[in-house]
């Protein structure tokens, strides 16, 4: 039985890994991470009572095989370095981080297995192996990509967008893509290269992403949707099945799934 902690246990998606690991025959969630000085009263009503809760990083580590993740930045950055010292693989879904935050996870990385992605449903990471064929292929084509979120998403456009266009990016080496975030207000004429980034938030959307690709005679669309953040609870629970007994590295989900 693999043992899993799971940090933002308050939020959407710690509940969603929470259901979805109930359902599995294999998977435990065993202890969860709050704030400290949180009243878990209330909480506690709405936890298996099996499940263990503490405020305390490293107490969350001896507990578990594998550490869940989908928090805020600094406190992934804090679950990088606790995972690092005390030897447990982490898998973290938190957006919106920075370069320190990066480079904290590229360093933790050097001591154990550490899966990111900024979006852990499976249909994402097989988009993000078609992309790069169809970029090189339509290599003189006008490049797009349109998400949408709920009202609540902090970070624009998602990091899963901007995972989308990096991907093609690179397969387009030799005519770097340039990133413009919307267009307008006012004349905005679009230039050889450029990729338009669009971010709606609106309603209780879950996650949905469009990738446009177009020439002056035709035009391919490819849109994901996530009916349900279950989606993502189960992409992070199998991302912590495959990562358990690999060795320190910086993974993505789709290397993950596909090696």
């Amino acid at each position: 039985m693999l043992r899993i902690g799971v940090i933002g246990i308050t939020g959407r998606m710690g509940q969603a890994v929470l259901d979805v690991a109930a359902g599995t025959h294999d998977i435990a969630a065993v202890a969860g991470f709050v704030r400290p000085g949180r009243d878990t009263t209330a909480l506690r009503r709405s936890l298996p009572p099996s499940l263990l809760l503490t405020d305390a990083l490293p107490d969350l580590m001896r507990l578990v095989d594998v550490v869940i993740d989908f928090s805020h930045p600094d406190l992934t950055l804090a679950a990088a370095r606790a995972a690092a010292a005390s030897g447990v693989p982490l898998v973290t879904g938190t957006t919106g981080l920075a370069e320190a935050h990066r480079a904290a996870l590229c360093e933790a990385a050097q001591h154990v297995p550490i899966v990111h992605a900024a979006n852990f449903s499976v249909g994402i990471a097989v988009l993000l192996r078609l992309l790069p064929e169809l970029a090189r292929t339509l290599a003189e084509w006008d490049i797009e990509v349109i998400e949408r979120h709920h009202r609540a998403k902090r970070d624009a456009p998602s990091g899963t967008a901007i995972r989308l266009v990096q991907a093609m990016s690179r397969a387009r080496a030799e005519t770097p893509l340039t990133y413009v975030y919307g267009r307008g207000p006012g004349e905005a004429l679009r230039q050889p290269g450029e990729v338009g980034l669009h971010a709606v938030r609106a309603g209780g959307e879950v996650g949905r992403h469009t990738v446009l690709l177009a020439s002056d005679d035709e035009g391919l669309e490819i849109t994901h949707w996530a009916q349900s953040r279950r989606a993502y609870a189960r992409g992070a629970l199998e991302a912590a099945r495959r990562i358990r007994n690999r060795p320190p590295g910086l993974y993505s989900f789709s290397e993950l799934l596909f090696s």
